[in-house]
């Protein structure tokens, strides 16, 4: 992936569906593409060449109160989410004449009931009230392991333990059963932990209660929700699997006889789960977070019925707010401010509604903006931009000298095999079999979600047929980002992506080349990073290294690793090298393998190799880059991503990839004794 995704409570929506700027489109002064103006030349390139690419932009930056962040990136969200708001509210005025269960009409539908705060209001905590009475009639553990089984098919989550279905992490000709735990409310776990992070549990305590009293309970019943969830939560934080690891399938997805899963929880009743999601486990499963389960299964075993029943309902609250009256948003709206500082506000709710829809109608959002907002022209110009990049990364693959025979061979036949797709799925999923109303927000959306979660259970132990563009927040067509995903060895480059400053239309070759050209090397790397490496041409995860390569690749690796963790992303605050490297080392190959492609288009087509605004052709493109990625972001952000996210501050990622790449050196007569200067000992040299 090329950016952040959501990260704690409230602000998941905030930076997933944008907000509402003060400024106009020349975003702060400047236009949003590429633009000599951004740069600051009273500024040596040889000294900071964040600074000089991109200094003037820097400035010019303010952060909204609505967001975390600010950069070209998330202005790009912010203009996709200005033609989403045109789109859907043209919906909403159609939606009543379309026909039922059309693009138009459900996501018409679900706006018109997101925006009718009216009734939301009335309503409160009253579309809870089934599952509520549900979870109070429950009399034993099993019949709560019965009622979260049910929860799960409309949350689509795992509550507290649970199983999603998959494709085959090793057997790539089916679907599986993965079981494991749920996710907690803090994603830096450390706040559990560290007796500095005091005011961070202190922060959970309360927001649990307030909602637990917002939701109906008594202060003193929330209270003591709230205390054995941070009891909870605690316990498990302290066994996690650490961050870095989860990159490693072979620790990450552990096959055991269903027995053992049994015997590793005694206190689930699995058979009673499966039993209502209507699957049959099979003798052998894969788990994740493994000592998670076992822990979240010795603290259950001493809660009583009652503590349970408690327990189920925060789960559920918590994952069903989006439907609630936008008081429900209040509590989170704290947490957040006590982690990333005073003066944040959500988004207005016209973002916030249609944020949700791209998280429950993504194809049908989607086809209405492609159909829209997409050409053909630059579908056709970046699939070019894809070829020749994947030509580069072939042609270095075939003359690299590091590695043995066997191991190039096999990267070169993964590498061919990459699917790489431009724009908007082959296939779009269809809804209409979902009732949206548009009087019935909470409704809508927990039907919805069923729907989904029902279709993928009906894909368990069958043949794997995957949805293109299909994940929330990261490759839906109305997504701002790109990635690769290693169990499908595929990319998906997303229709919004396309835009500048990632991709300009008729910008010289530079601009592009070094703008989505690198995202498309980054995202090819990704395949040969230190995760993706671990999985074949066909998405399976096994290692198909010669050992001797392996050691050369995890040392060439650690460059990385050392340059990163000497980087202050704030004063004390060091950059964790280990975490990152694997972003890292997809960045110095999206830079190399698109600047390396320029000079090679650059010769065949000479005319075009010219000097514009007094920059060379090779000097834009590491300047197209650079602003590409600046960015201004608050201090509490910084410090909980750089704890819990493997993606480099953007000041960082700016110049520190380009460090790799000779061409750099060249385009700004960088010397040794120059600060941007890395010695050549210290420069990864993989790809």
């Amino acid at each position: 992936m090329i950016h952040r995704t959501s990260i704690a409570v409230a602000v998941t929506m905030a930076l997933t569906t944008g907000a509402a700027l003060a400024q106009d489109a020349s975003t702060f002064g400047f236009p949003l593409a590429f633009s000599p103006t951004k740069m600051d030349p009273s500024v040596d390139p040889r000294k900071d060449f964040t600074r000089y690419a991109a200094g003037k932009w820097h400035d010019a930056l303010e952060i909204p109160a609505d967001r975390v962040r600010i950069s070209g990136l998330d202005l790009m969200m912010k203009r996709t989410d200005d033609v989403l708001k045109k789109l859907v509210e043209d919906a909403a005025a159609q939606s009543a004449s379309a026909p039922k269960g059309s693009p138009l009409q459900q996501v018409g539908a679900l706006y018109t009931a997101g925006m009718d705060l009216e009734r939301l209001k009335a309503l409160g905590a009253a579309p809870l009230k089934p599952a509520f009475d549900r979870i109070a009639a429950i009399q034993d553990r099993d019949g709560a392991v019965r009622e979260l089984a049910r929860l799960s098919l409309v949350t689509n989550d795992l509550l507290v333990m649970g199983a999603t279905i998959s494709p085959g992490i090793r057997d790539k000709t089916r679907y599986i059963a993965v079981v494991g735990d749920g996710e907690l409310v803090l994603t830096n776990f450390e706040d559990y932990l560290k007796p500095e992070s005091a005011k961070m549990r202190d922060g959970l305590v309360q927001y649990v209660t307030d909602l637990m009293v917002m939701a109906g309970s008594t202060p003193e019943e929330a209270s003591a929700t709230a205390k054995t969830v941070l009891a909870l939560e605690t316990r498990v934080a302290k066994v996690r699997q650490p961050l870095v690891e989860r990159n490693d399938p072979d620790k990450r997805f552990i096959e055991m006889p269903f027995a053992q899963v049994k015997a590793l929880t005694p206190g689930f009743n699995w058979d009673a789960y499966f039993g209502v999601l209507g699957i049959q486990p099979p003798a052998q499963i894969t788990a994740i977070e493994t000592k998670a389960m076992a822990e979240r299964n010795a603290f259950l075993a001493d809660l009583s019925v009652d503590q349970l029943k408690s327990l189920l309902k925060w789960e559920y609250l918590r994952r069903s707010l989006g439907g609630l009256s936008p008081e429900f948003g209040q509590p989170g709206l704290a947490l957040t401010r006590l982690i990333y500082g005073q003066g944040f506000e959500l988004p207005p709710r016209a973002n916030q509604v249609f944020g949700t829809i791209g998280g429950k109608l993504g194809h049908p959002l989607g086809q209405l903006y492609v159909d829209k907002h997409f050409s053909a022209q630059s579908k056709r110009e970046v699939e070019q931009m894809v070829g020749m990049v994947r030509a580069e990364f072939r042609a270095r693959l075939a003359r690299n000298t590091w590695l043995t025979p066997a191991t190039r061979k096999q990267a070169l036949y993964k590498l061919d095999k990459v699917k790489i797709t431009v724009g908007y799925p082959d296939a779009w999923i269809d809804h209409r079999t979902v009732d949206v109303r548009p009087e019935d927000y909470f409704g809508n959306l927990e039907r919805l979600t069923e729907f989904r979660a029902r279709r993928d259970l009906g894909r368990w132990g069958g043949p794997i047929k995957e949805d293109g563009f299909s994940i929330p927040e990261r490759t839906l067509p109305t997504v701002v980002n790109a990635g690769y995903n290693p169990l499908r060895n595929g990319i998906e480059i997303p229709a919004a992506f396309l835009q500048p400053p990632a991709y300009t239309p008729k910008a010289d070759p530079a601009i592009n080349f070094c703008g989505v050209g690198a995202v498309i090397g980054h995202e090819m790397t990704h395949g040969f990073d230190s995760g993706g490496r671990l999985y074949d041409e066909i998405g399976r995860a096994r290692n198909w290294w010669v050992k001797d390569d392996e050691v050369k690749f995890v040392e060439q690796a650690q460059k990385l690793v050392k340059q990163a963790s000497a980087y202050q992303v704030l004063p004390g605050l060091h950059a964790n090298g280990a975490l990152g490297v694997t972003e890292n080392l997809a960045d110095v190959g999206g830079i190399a393998f698109a600047y390396n492609a320029l000079q090679k288009y650059l010769k065949a087509h000479p005319k075009e190799n010219r000097v514009i605004d007094g920059l060379t052709q090779q000097q834009r493109c590491f300047v197209s880059w650079a602003q590409m990625w600046s960015d201004k972001a608050r201090e509490g952000y910084l410090r909980q991503v750089t704890a819990t996210d493997a993606h480099a501050a953007g000041n960082y990622r700016a110049y520190a990839p380009a460090q790799h790449e000779p061409g750099f050196y060249k385009a700004f007569n960088i010397r040794p004794g120059d600060p941007m200067w890395l010695d050549p000992k210290d420069r990864a040299k993989l790809w």
